[in-house]
């Protein structure tokens, strides 16, 4: 009895052991993963507030945010999220050449699974970095040009289509508006419908920026408020600059600019009197801000809304808003933009009809903007905005000539505008309607047979009836024929590497099935860039990434039409010589290996390095067996990598 209390109390106290250790087991896992949130919801803010401040002038300087990656210790942070943060701080100003970059360097490459760990702990935070990852790698690759499009388009549309099937609707949002973006330049129309469709899923504006909502509800919001502007739709333009007074709970700078631009939309249907209640609103907010920059936008919105429509009837209250805004220190406010203060002094003059101050005024206005232009990414939006206030400004000087003459400007460039934006979209969608409208050109004929026929004007139903199947093969035929042509192009794009154009591996490896079977006397090469790895872990990705497209270009610059080049992966590639013997196909290899280590300068670091790679070359005259080759070149190369690399082993089946 004595002996089987002892076993009992034994056994109790095992269970209490292995309660307990999985109790504190999982209050460390709880306790860690709590930390990690916590420490991505730093590195989120970190990486907004370096977006938008960093080499800006701003209230925030590149010696805060320095000092503020160094608390945070990002440097040296291994786990996936200090990899994902660093590539995104150094991938944001990484083709900065004139300008302090982000003192942040890449130790480490990023791996799928380091994206698929942040998805796990923060879907939304996964949603808008890999966004944010994609438009900043596309923005350097393709030095700002529009053509990034077709790169960072589609990657968004695979990323909203990945998070869309977590469930998760703030990061589906997050990734639909990083998209409209981007079809902004791509398709207008689209971009609107995006925009709306991300809408009620978006974070809402915050005190506290961060990464998740950068581009927020009220982002979305004045994006819809110009795009209906420049579709000359102002009403829906008016709505949306409303709903970002209605909506935020910040009583911040942005109502004020709200108010600003709903007046704007009012002043495009000539609504003055409307515009006039909404200036009244606009007072009583700013009555209770102690924010000189904020009374000084809405009474010069309120000068505009009184000179434009109503300056007989309120001369009165036209000079003491003028006399109110000479009160403020112009100068000394940080007003941006800077035009601002120059279109003031412009109805300033036509208030006191000097026409010698509202011309200085004018020139100094067109000189601010030319000025800012060069440094402003959106230059056309910028020169849209130039014509129309020159319009309004001399309108209301009743200077009509030169009015109608800023309106037709204004006319111009926005259609040069739209129909630059409009080129972009896709071509397989511009075609599919070139497709649609023959479709139905051999539709309404059809149609219109028919219509003869049913109205006794056809004589000859046989030869309709001829006719009839004849369109019908017609559009069979047609169909066929786009079928195999979209086939084509799919199956082009999908033989090609997406960084370097070379031939993938896989339409590399079929092309020499049919080309080694014609047992011409013929070579293959297997090259590796040396010391690749180093490359990419001192000066980072995208410098490797260059590495490996200049190779790419001097490769095909030297080789025949005949010949053929592909990625066979990574920093390997695979090059057939078509009629060409082992000795020839030596000395080009060696030429090449000459013209890489010649480029030492390299767009996307300031230091100077060359570059060099090791081949294995095989003559394959007598061999058809692509493994056997494939398997001899790898050999063949390894021994290059042993021998000192930069070297070409060679051996003849």
């Amino acid at each position: 009895m004595a002996a089987w209390c002892r076993f009992t109390r034994v056994k109790f106290c095992l269970l209490f052991i292995i309660f307990f250790s999985h109790s504190l087991h999982a209050q460390l896992d709880k306790s860690s993963e709590k930390f990690r949130l916590k420490k991505l919801d730093a590195y989120s803010r970190l990486a907004a507030v370096t977006i938008y401040n960093w080499n800006n002038q701003s209230d925030i300087d590149n010696n805060q945010i320095n000092a503020k990656i160094e608390d945070l210790q990002i440097q040296s942070d291994d786990s996936s999220e200090g990899i994902i943060f660093r590539h995104l701080l150094a991938t944001g100003t990484a083709n900065e050449t004139e300008r302090p970059r982000v003192p942040i360097y890449v130790k480490s490459p990023l791996l799928e699974s380091h994206w698929n760990e942040l998805k796990s702990l923060n879907t939304d935070l996964y949603a808008a970095a890999r966004a944010y990852y994609i438009y900043a790698r596309a923005i350097n690759d393709f030095d700002g040009s529009s053509q990034r499009i077709n790169v960072t388009v589609p990657a968004l549309r695979r990323l909203k289509r990945e998070v869309l099937e977590t469930g998760n609707k703030t990061a589906t949002a997050i990734a639909s508006i990083w998209l409209a973006m981007e079809l902004t330049l791509a398709n207008p129309i689209q971009a609107i419908n995006e925009i709306e469709y991300a809408l009620p899923h978006l974070p809402p504006r915050s005190s506290a920026l961060t990464l998740e909502n950068i581009l927020d509800s009220d982002t979305a919001h004045e994006w819809l408020r110009i795009a209906f502007t420049e579709l000359s739709v102002p009403s829906r333009a008016f709505t949306h600059s409303m709903k970002i007074i209605e909506q935020s709970k910040l009583n911040d700078e942005f109502i004020t600019w709200a108010y600003f631009t709903s007046i704007d939309s009012l002043f495009l249907q000539s609504k003055y009197e409307d515009a006039l209640l909404i200036s009244d609103r606009a007072l009583e907010f700013v009555k209770i801000k102690n924010s000189e920059l904020e009374i000084f936008l809405t009474l010069y919105q309120r000068l505009r809304v009184l000179i434009m429509g109503f300056r007989r009837t309120h001369e009165s209250e036209i000079q003491s808003v003028v006399n109110k805004i000479d009160t403020l220190d112009i100068n000394q406010i940080k007003i941006k933009p800077e035009e601002l203060v120059h279109l003031y002094h412009s109805y300033k003059a036509i208030v006191q009809n000097n026409e010698k101050q509202l011309s200085l005024a004018v020139t100094k206005f067109e000189d601010a903007v030319r000025k800012n232009l060069s440094s402003n990414g959106f230059k056309k939006q910028y020169m849209l905005r130039k014509e129309l206030e020159l319009t309004r400004i001399y309108d209301a000087a009743g200077n009509y000539k030169k009015a109608y003459e800023h309106s037709k400007a204004y006319n111009q460039l926005l259609f040069e505008k739209n129909t630059e934006q409009f080129k972009y979209s896709s071509s397989n969608f511009s075609n599919s309607i070139a497709k649609d409208i023959e479709l139905a050109h051999y539709r309404q004929k059809e149609i219109s047979a028919l219509q003869i026929e049913k109205e006794g004007l056809s004589t000859d139903k046989e030869a309709m009836k001829t006719t009839i199947f004849a369109l019908i093969v017609t559009i069979l035929l047609i169909l066929t024929s786009w079928l195999w042509i979209s086939k084509r192009q799919s199956d082009l794009i999908a033989e090609r590497d997406s960084l370097t154009g070379a031939l993938t591996r896989r339409a590399m490896l079929n092309s020499l099935k049919k080309s080694l079977k014609d047992n011409k006397t013929s070579c293959i090469a297997l090259l590796d860039v040396d010391n690749f790895k180093k490359i990419n872990d001192r000066y980072g990705h995208t410098v490797g990434d260059e590495v490996l497209t200049t190779l790419t270009q001097i490769i095909n610059n030297r080789i025949r039409k005949s010949d053929k080049l592909c990625r066979y992966g990574g920093e390997e590639f695979l090059i057939y010589f078509s009629d060409s013997d082992q000795q020839s196909a030596k000395r080009v290899l060696d030429e090449l290996n000459v013209s890489l280590s010649r480029q030492k300068h390299w767009s996307h670091t300031n230091e100077k390095f060359s570059v060099s790679f090791s081949s294995g070359l095989l003559d394959v005259s007598e061999e058809s067996n692509l493994d056997t080759i494939i398997k001899a070149c790898d050999e063949l190369l390894y021994k290059a990598k042993r021998s000192g690399r930069a070297r070409v082993e060679s051996y003849t089946f």
